[in-house]
Parts: C-alpha cells; structure tokens; sequence
C-alpha cells in the first residue's frame, strides 16, 4: 500500500532506518530528504496481520522504467515469503503505473532472491544511486502488461 498518513510515514521509515541503517552499523538516517517527497515516488508499505512488516520506494521515471529503491523487510519475518509478496505487489503496482522495466542495485547478498524473483543483472544500466553502491549490484526486471503477479504460498 501507499504510504497514506503519519502513522504509515512512521513506519516506513522505522523500518528502513533500522533494517538498511542500523542492522548494518550505519547512522545518519534522515528520513526528510527531499526526494521522500516527489510526486513520482512512491512509498509503499507491505503490511501482516496489519503489522507494517517491508518497505521500497519506486521511482517511476516516466518513461514506462521505474527504480525500486531500498527495499527492507522486518528481522523477524525474512525468509518467510514477506520479500516476494512485497517484489510481486511492487510489480503489480509498477505495471498499474505503465513502468515495463524495473531496476534496483542489489546488495550483494540479495542477488540470489532477486534472481529468483525473475531479476536479472544488467551491466547496460545503472540507476542513478541514492544509497552507498560501491558494491552494488544493478539488476533489471520486465514487467509483463495485464499479468497478475500474484502471492507465493505461505
């Protein structure tokens, strides 16, 4: 869902800055950066059992691509599905808005679940970066036109 009150903005933003900063031992999250806020991105919020529990930004670029940007599910629920709920609603999403390519640079250690999730790597592009890329891996995915991209089991 789309980011729609204060408690939502919260959330969000609690769980980037403790799954993408402080599980990785960085600091100096700032939630108001100004690119939080322009019309093409969108903030979206995967919620369990009406516990927010993932968060992405995507970007949509206005030209049918988008970037998913720093994505992060809660601790406590990785490796139960939550991550490809959240990647087949964001793509759904995506396609809703006319985006046919998604990109993302992908952690190092999440290449295998974007590869499973029908992500490819993709030397040609790289989003422009708003997150440390040093080690980045950039990687692309199609988006079919009218198809469910539905839930995985469980």
């Amino acid at each position: 869902m789309r980011i729609a009150n204060d408690a939502d903005w919260r959330a969000y933003h609690d769980i980037r800055r403790l799954v993408l900063w402080e599980e990785r031992g960085l600091s100096g999250y700032d939630a108001n950066r100004p690119e939080e806020r322009l019309p093409d991105h969108h903030l979206l919020l995967l919620r369990f059992n009406a516990q927010a529990c993932g968060t992405t930004r995507l970007d949509d670029l206005r030209d049918g691509t988008g970037i998913v940007r720093l994505v992060a599910v809660s601790a406590n629920l990785r490796r139960s599905g939550h991550g490809r709920v959240l990647d087949a609603r964001v793509a759904a999403y995506a396609g809703k808005l006319g985006i046919h390519t998604l990109f993302v640079n992908s952690a190092p250690d999440a290449v295998g679940f974007y590869t499973a999730t029908g992500w490819e790597r993709s030397e040609s592009y790289r989003p422009q970066a708003l997150e440390r890329t040093d080690e980045c891996v950039p990687m692309r995915k199609t988006i079919l036109p009218d198809r469910k991209y539905k839930q995985p089991p469980g």
